[in-house]
């Protein structure tokens, strides 16, 4: 049987959560269940009841939770042996006062890149280029830690002409394209603020991205997730860093929401044939 929490995806049984916790109704499905279609925001309690159950869960977020904001992230890079820029952890803003004090040295050469743990898409992203824009951010962590709020990094500025790579993992398909900078001088790319999304600029360099997020998915059995790359572009022949993570990504660069979902059904039948279970049992509403 073929239990579907997503709302766009219909099975067996469909149960749409909406804002509410899962029940024991719910929780009765979750046991009769061989597979489980997860919706892509699904919270960690809801995915620790379906991947506990034995049944098969997609999209496999065991990494996302796991390795949790960009902290984890950065964590994950440096066990999985990835090349990724200079990071360094903190959990708030006196521990990086206490290592730092005076700011003389920096735990970067300027600039460098303050980013909040859980921000996404370019959220809270801080550009270090000296003391005025350093107390800026560190200003900015100390009010959110009033708020219940902590965890940052700290992390190196690589110079990519504001050139970032998106690879997109859809079942074993991945997909490419470029945010590329829509004016001269920008630092900080993302679809949210205009970014270009090109899906011809150098081919050489979205097959290297391709095939290190290829071997994440296989590494880690991440099934459904943007990751960015950045790509040192003085270098004769640049290799991928990894910047990030996104499991909730957008959907323009893939061609609109219609293609995402259409992309998305097809990866989960995929996953359901490499399964040994029908797909014809799902369906797209």
């Amino acid at each position: 049987m073929i239990l579907s929490f997503h709302p766009c995806i219909d099975a067996h049984a469909q149960v749409i959560l909406g804002v509410r916790t899962l029940d024991s109704s719910d929780l009765k499905w979750v046991r009769k269940a061989d597979a489980i279609i997860l919706p892509q925001t699904c919270p960690q309690d809801l995915y620790e009841a379906c991947s506990g159950s034995g049944a098969l869960v997609f999209p496999n977020y065991e990494t996302r939770f796991k390795y949790p904001g960009k902290i984890g992230q950065s964590l994950l890079f440096g066990d999985l042996d990835l090349p990724h820029p200079e990071t360094f952890c903190w959990g708030t803003v006196k521990d990086f006062e206490e290592a730092y004090p005076g700011w003389d040295p920096l735990p970067h050469t300027l600039p460098f890149f303050v980013k909040e743990d859980m921000s996404h898409e370019a959220e809270a992203v801080f550009l270090v280029e000296g003391r005025t824009s350093l107390i800026d951010a560190l200003d900015h962590l100390a009010l959110r830690e009033r708020s219940g709020l902590y965890g940052f990094v700290s992390q190196a500025y690589i110079p990519c002409d504001a050139n970032v790579l998106r690879t997109v993992i859809m079942g074993k398909r991945v997909i490419t394209y470029w945010k590329r900078p829509n004016k001269q001088g920008q630092v900080i790319t993302t679809i949210s603020r205009g970014a270009i999304i090109d899906n011809d600029w150098r081919p050489d360099l979205q097959e290297k991205g391709k095939a290190h997020a290829m071997a994440l998915a296989e590494g880690t059995g991440i099934n459904l997730a943007a990751i960015d790359f950045l790509f040192p572009l003085s270098d004769k022949d640049p290799e991928p860093l990894f910047l990030e993570i996104n499991y909730y990504f957008g959907r323009r660069g893939l061609g609109g929401i219609e293609k995402y979902y259409s992309l998305l059904f097809e990866a989960v039948r995929g996953w359901l044939e490499d399964a040994g279970i029908d797909p014809g049992a799902i369906s797209l509403v």
